[in-house]
C-alpha cells in the first residue's frame, strides 16, 4: 500500500510539473523578452521592466489557465457521453426516467418513451405494470391544465385582432361619415349658388374646388365667375357653413377660410381686407344666403 501511495503521489507530482513547471518557464521566458524589450523603450528603466514583466506574466497565466480549465473538461464531456450511449438501462431506471419525464408529456409521448427505452425482449410484449398504468393516467390528468393554458393563450392571441378590427371598422365609419358630409356639401352648393354662378360649368368648379379643400385644405380655387352679385356677407356665410361641416378646425381656420373666399371670388372681395373678411357670422340672419349652423357636430344642412 505504501508503495502504491508513493508512485501516485510521484505521478501527481510529475504531472504538476509537466502542466504548469515546462508552461510557466515558457511564460516567464516570454514575459522576460517582453519586458527587455519594452524597457528599451523607455531607457532601460528597471521600474518599466519590473511592471511589464508583471502584467505579461499574468496575462499570459490567465490565458493558459483558462486553456487548462477548457482543455480538462474536454474528454470528460466526451467520456460521459460514451458512457450514457454505452450502458444500457435497467427496467428501474427506466422506470425512473419515464417518471421524471412524464410531468410534461402527453399520451402519446409517453407510449413513444416506452417503446424507445424498454428492451425489445419477451416480458416487453406483455402488459404495463400497475406504476406504469398509474403513471399514464397521472400524465392524462395532468393534460387538462395545459389545455386551459393552451386556451388562455388562444383567448390572447385573440385580442390583438379585436383591436386591429376594431381599428379598421372605426377608419371605415370615420371615412363613410366624411363622405356623407361631402355629399352633403355638394348638394347644398348646387341649391344655395345655382341661382347665382354664371353657368353649370362654374357650378361644376366650385363643387370641384370644394371637394379638393376637403382632401387638402391648402388647395387654391379657381376663380368663379357670378352672372348676379352676391354680396360680401353672402359668401362669408356660405363659405362658413360649408367649413363647419369639412372637420378639422385645426386647418379650416378663420385665415384659410378668408383667402379661400378672396381666391374663388375675387371680384366681390377686392375692396375687402382679409382681416375683416374672417367675421364669419356677422348677420347671421341677413342676406341671401345665411348662417346654417350644424347641430351638435351633424354635417346636415337645414335648407327648403
Amino acid at each position: 500500500m505504501n508503495s502504491v501511495k508513493c508512485k501516485t503521489g510521484n505521478m501527481a507530482v510529475r504531472d504538476y510539473c509537466l502542466v504548469w513547471g515546462c508552461p510557466g518557464m515558457i511564460i516567464f521566458t516570454i514575459s522576460l523578452f517582453v519586458s527587455l524589450k519594452v524597457g528599451n523603450d523607455f531607457g532601460q528603466d528597471n521600474f518599466a521592466k519590473f511592471v511589464t514583466f508583471v502584467i505579461s506574466s499574468g496575462l499570459l497565466g490567465t490565458v493558459y489557465y483558462l486553456f487548462q480549465s477548457v482543455l480538462a473538461e474536454v474528454p470528460l464531456r466526451l467520456q460521459n457521453g460514451q458512457r450514457k450511449e454505452t450502458i444500457p438501462l435497467t427496467d428501474q431506471e427506466a422506470e425512473v426516467v419515464i417518471e421524471d419525464s412524464t410531468d410534461n408529456m402527453s399520451i402519446e409521448q409517453v407510449h413513444e418513451c416506452l417503446a424507445g427505452v424498454l428492451p425489445q425482449t419477451e416480458s416487453a410484449k406483455e402488459p404495463l405494470s400497475e406504476d406504469l398504468i398509474e403513471t399514464t393516467v397521472e400524465v392524462s390528468d395532468s393534460a387538462e391544465p395545459t389545455k386551459e393554458v393552451t386556451d388562455t393563450t388562444e383567448t390572447s392571441s385573440e385580442q390583438p385582432d379585436l383591436y386591429a378590427q376594431r381599428c379598421k371598422e372605426y377608419q371605415r365609419e370615420q371615412e363613410q361619415r366624411r363622405q356623407n358630409a361631402i355629399d352633403a356639401i355638394m348638394e347644398y352648393v348646387t341649391h344655395t349658388m345655382s341661382p347665382y354662378v354664371y353657368d353649370n360649368e362654374e357650378l361644376e368648379k366650385i363643387c370641384d374646388a370644394i371637394r379638393k379643400r376637403a382632401d387638402d385644405w391648402q388647395h387654391i380655387p379657381v376663380p368663379i365667375r357670378l352672372k348676379s352679385t352676391l354680396t360680401t356677407l353672402d359668401l362669408r356665410h356660405f363659405v362658413w357653413n360649408i367649413a363647419e361641416r369639412l372637420g378639422s378646425k385645426k386647418d379650416y381656420t378663420g385665415r384659410v377660410r378668408a383667402d379661400f373666399i378672396k381666391r374663388m371670388f375675387p371680384d366681390v372681395m377686392r375692396d375687402i381686407e382679409q382681416d375683416s373678411i374672417r367675421n364669419f357670422k356677422f348677420q347671421p340672419d341677413t342676406g341671401n344666403i345665411v348662417i346654417d349652423e350644424p347641430y351638435n357636430g351633424d354635417y346636415h344642412f337645414h335648407y327648403e
